[in-house]
């Protein structure tokens, strides 16, 4: 992810700020470091005295007694320790280079590279003076920022990188004057805390048990009732009503948030197209106001069954060991300094005001608790999903970044209801010669139906499910010619079928026709076989979640399609993640189709 910020710096030195030229000489001096610099239009070391000429030439440049002029417009472009690590200095000076040329084509600007911290950094000075026109076009600074950040987002997302999304609309958080104070000192209080980790459960729930859930592994007890929700953070037996917090926390906002975070993934054409066929409803009258009533005694939290779960953008057994971890055994083994206090207390060096205690710590100041998981977050600044990902040494999470504020199931509210599911017999039929047609043995029709990965409607349409998920399908609908047209419903987070604890090696089919074609009657017989898992699709975000859920996977072995006019398009698909995993150390390769039916028909197990 690449953060932004913007600067004017003026042409005489101001507040103990450097004038424009001298900030200049600063940037390019030596660290000890790498430095690459990059200019359009102008030279190295003298970028400031052309941008006055370019602003004299014009008559932009005035130097008056009593007046301070903008001579350089400055954009910082700075990038997160962990992606840091994983990027050379060259491609970020060229990503710097790709955003001034984008949002500044006409302009002078220089970009320095800079290595000398944990996360690499541009440093873009620009003219404000467009050189076609001669027009002072760079003057909004607000705009300017905003415009640049969506622009470095493209650019991350088009280099495998992930993006920072905007965060919730300042009004809808009523924040206190000492709070906001406390804020800009970078201090934390429990309120701020609270908001950030109620902000991470708003954007993956789409009900009130899979809010509640969330928050409970980041130690946020929830009380609901009819009228109300009321948070209790840590171990405080006084809690926060949620219209306190503001509309966005309260039950109203709530309901709305779910609605809007299943909106995000629901297909609206297909979805009007089948309601108004009648082949499939939508589950009208969701009821996103449903809860699990809390206990007027003991423990406040409603308990959520682990299946509602099963989807979460983050693997709940990683949140769970990343809180559950030791604090003090984090500490030792990163170097990070403890002493005892006069109390005995395990407490940080330099921080005396913050008390560990196995796997909590509390800050005796601002009375704010917190696991490993804060712990890490707010020590290294950074998003408590590098923190999980640091704390489990699971690196994979990171390829969850860019998929962060997507709803856990993205299509809940798909369903076929049972009155339009064919008969058996008919069913049975129907897939058989679907499966023939495709290729494939039409005994295979049995385990579909069995692991409830196939059913036929009453007009004939086949739909198929990844696995334990009914939320997206692929559908199959015969046109009168013995052909079929396909239609894909919802966003695919799930693989068609994956093997169960795979090995390092795994073997990867991008649709699950090659792959029942391939291993025909034992399609879905994992014994004795090498790890292997079918894709919906070429479904980027599916295998990012599977090798998040499996960190252990190293190496990926793509089977690439018989001749067919999709192989294009599926070794573009290869490519592009050979680039993306090469950073998590995974290894990408191809093998072909006709090797590996070769090898299921003799019993060979394949090795790489």
């Amino acid at each position: 992810m690449a953060y932004i910020k913007v600067k004017w710096r003026k042409n005489v030195s101001k507040n103990r700020e450097l004038s424009a030229g001298d900030y200049e000489k600063y940037l390019l001096k030596d660290r000890g470091s790498e430095l690459i610099v990059n200019c359009n239009n102008c030279l190295e070391g003298q970028a400031i005295d052309q941008f006055k000429q370019t602003q004299n030439r014009f008559g932009k440049y005035e130097q008056r007694k009593n007046r301070n002029s903008n001579m350089a417009f400055e954009v910082i472009q700075s990038f997160n320790p962990i992606q840091s690590k994983t990027l050379q200095a060259s491609k970020v000076n060229e990503m710097g280079t790709e955003l001034a040329k984008k949002y500044f084509p006409d302009h002078e600007f220089m970009v320095a590279t800079h290595t000398d911290t944990d996360k690499l950094h541009n440093h873009i000075l620009v003219n404000p003076i467009n050189q076609l026109t001669g027009k002072r076009d760079v003057t909004d600074k607000k705009k300017h920022l905003y415009n640049l950040r969506s622009i470095s987002n493209e650019i991350s997302k088009e280099n495998s990188l992930s993006i920072i999304r905007e965060s919730e609309k300042s009004n809808e958080i009523k924040l206190p004057k000492k709070v906001r104070e406390m804020n800009r000192r970078g201090a934390k209080s429990r309120r701020m805390d609270l908001f950030q980790k109620t902000d991470m459960a708003r954007n993956y729930a789409t009900s009130f048990d899979e809010y509640v859930a969330t928050l409970d592994s980041l130690q946020v007890k929830v009380a609901i009732t009819d009228k109300n929700i009321t948070y209790f953070y840590g171990d405080t037996k006084k809690g926060i009503r949620g219209n306190k917090l503001g509309t966005a926390y309260d039950k109203a906002g709530l309901v709305t948030q779910f609605k809007s975070n299943d909106a995000k993934f629901t297909e609206r054409p297909n979805l009007k197209r089948k309601i108004r066929d009648g082949i499939t409803a939508l589950k009208e009258g969701k009821d996103y106001n449903a809860y699990t009533k809390s206990q007027r005694r003991g423990d406040r939290t409603p308990v959520t069954s682990a299946h509602k779960l099963f989807d979460t953008i983050i693997p709940v057994d990683d949140i769970k060991q990343a809180r559950n971890s030791d604090i003090f055994e984090y500490c030792k083994k990163h170097k990070i300094k403890t002493a005892l206090n006069n109390n005995g207390q395990r407490i940080l060096k330099g921080r005396e005001h913050i008390v560990i205690n196995g796997n909590s710590w509390k800050n005796t100041k601002n009375k704010t608790v917190g696991s490993l998981i804060e712990f890490v977050a707010f020590k290294e600044d950074t998003s408590f999903l590098a923190a999980i990902s640091k704390i489990t040494g699971n690196t994979n999470l990171m390829l969850l970044e860019q998929h962060h504020g997507q709803v856990k199931r993205p299509y809940t509210s798909f369903y076929i209801p049972k009155e339009k599911q064919a008969d058996l017999h008919f069913a049975n039929q129907k897939v058989a010669n679907f499966l023939k047609y495709s290729g494939i043995n039409s005994e295979v029709s049995k385990d579909l139906f069995r692991l409830k990965k196939v059913q036929v409607d009453k007009k004939g349409s086949i739909w198929l499910f990844p696995e334990d998920n009914h939320h997206t399908a692929l559908e199959f609908t015969p046109d009168g010619n013995k052909n079929y047209k396909s239609i894909s419903h919802g966003k695919h987070i799930s693989p068609f079928h994956s093997g169960k604890n795979p090995s390092k090696n795994v073997t990867v089919f991008t649709d699950p026709f090659s792959y029942m074609k391939a291993h025909g009657v034992n399609t879905f017989k994992d014994k004795g076989r090498q790890s292997s898992v079918a894709l919906m699709g070429q479904d980027e975000q599916g295998l990012d979640l599977f090798l998040a859920k499996n960190p252990h996977v190293q190496m990926l072995n793509f089977v690439t399609p018989a001749q067919s006019r999709q192989s294009q398009d599926v070794l573009s698909f290869i490519n592009k993640l050979k680039r993306k995993y090469k950073q998590h150390s995974i290894s990408v390769d191809t093998i072909s189709f006709e090797f590996v039916e070769r090898s299921n028909r003799k019993g060979i197990e394949l090795g790489f």
